[in-house]
């Protein structure tokens, strides 16, 4: 008898352990990610949200960490998603009321598991975008490079050329149109790297638009730069007055 309750147990034992290993396993959620950047020459500081329903609750814009103009920090702006598609509004702080009108409500089309970058860009007043899918490049640790991209988000903007200037110089980009991007180009980011000058240029009249210095690839320790993805834009208004909405350039950190 107690040999048959030991069988019995065992048995009972395996054929528990079989149905849990026939069981379907439910699949995990594919995600996608969304890094957005704020471009959009004059606005306030935005609020990501993603809810479907009532505008974001007072709780939610006091603990969201808005999207300054011009200026991607941190792990602000990048975004997890899951559903293929994703509304999407953003607000201008300090817009917090019910009634308070979004400057972005999108429905974007997202594929699962992608990466892909949300550029905002036009004006307070003509709010515009440019929604990007792109695998961003893999970077060998031998290799000791870093992957760089150049957008045109200076609103309404005439084509732009992109050089590269470093005992001499070199053009990168030819004709980037306003919303034009380009795909990842490889950088050395390697002990003996010196420093990165890139300027835009009016594609009609190469005058210089806007520059942006590129430095610290070549550092041993904390590199911001080595194995990582970037997008360098060129943003604001062209030929305003306003300061504020100069045209300038814009590096996203994107992966």
């Amino acid at each position: 008898m107690r040999n048959f309750k030991i069988n019995t147990l065992l048995l009972s034992m395996l054929l528990s352990i079989a149905f849990l290993s026939c069981k379907k396993e439910e699949p995990l959620p594919a995600t996608s990610s969304l890094t957005i950047a704020n471009a959009v020459a004059g606005s306030k500081p935005l609020v990501v949200n993603l809810n479907e329903g009532a505008n974001p609750s007072y709780y939610l814009y006091r603990t969201a960490s808005a999207l300054k103009y011009g200026v991607l920090e941190g792990d602000v702006g990048k975004l997890n998603v899951e559903n293929p598609t994703q509304r999407l509004r953003l607000f201008q702080l300090p817009d917090t009321t019910a009634t308070s009108q979004p400057l972005f409500d999108l429905k974007l089309q997202i594929v699962k598991g992608s990466i892909n970058s949300l550029l905002l860009t036009g004006t307070a007043n003509h709010p515009d975008y440019l929604l990007d899918t792109t695998i961003p490049p893999y970077h060998n640790q031998a290799d000791s490079t870093f992957g760089l991209r150049f957008t045109n988000l200076s609103y309404q903007s005439k084509p732009v050329n992109v050089y590269m200037i470093s005992n001499g110089e070199r053009k990168e980009v030819e004709g980037l149109i306003y919303k034009g991007i380009t795909g990842y180009k490889n950088y050395a980011a390697m002990d003996k790297t010196g420093t990165y000058t890139f300027e835009f240029r009016d594609q009609e009249t190469q005058r210089i638009l806007a520059v942006y210095t590129l430095e610290g690839a070549a550092k041993a320790t904390e590199n911001l730069w080595r194995y990582r993805n970037f997008t360098l834009a060129l943003i604001g208004i062209p030929d305003t007055v306003d300061p504020e909405q100069k045209q300038k350039t814009f590096m996203i950190n994107n992966y």
